[in-house]
């Protein structure tokens, strides 16, 4: 299932960000899916499900995924609109120059996580003058 691979691959890349930023807990995820992602949402939430509890950090997280529309530019006319109907075509000039601007990917939004609040002590030994 592409969706569990890549599931895998982000929950990899949120385990790094929690060992580098000192990590209790990771609390939510957050990720944009859109229509040209070729991504399931409904899969990738169950691979998710399914992959979490093999994590160290990530096994009591939420997943937050946000479902976005396919947003176009027009290069012809500079026209933005969204895209609702697979019909690639400008809605203003009839021109099919067309640029994704957001819809074609799956993308990791924002990760919450409990951090360990530790402070830094040093110790200084104070030595006496002979």
């Amino acid at each position: 299932m592409h969706e569990e691979s890549l599931m895998r691959s982000l929950l990899r890349q949120i385990e790094e960000l929690a060992e580098q930023h000192h990590a209790v807990a990771v609390e939510e995820i957050e990720v944009e899916v859109g229509p040209l992602s070729g991504v399931e949402w409904l899969l990738l939430s169950s691979a998710f499900d399914r992959l979490k509890d093999a994590t160290l950090h990530c096994s009591n997280a939420t997943l937050t995924i946000q479902n976005v529309d396919l947003l176009m530019k027009c290069r012809d006319c500079d026209c933005e609109f969204v895209l609702p109907d697979f019909k690639f075509v400008c809605r203003q000039c009839g021109s099919i120059s067309l640029k994704t601007l957001r819809g074609d990917a799956l993308r990791l939004l924002n990760v919450r996580m409990e951090v360990e609040d530790t402070i830094a002590v040093e110790h200084y030994t104070s030595r006496g003058v002979d």
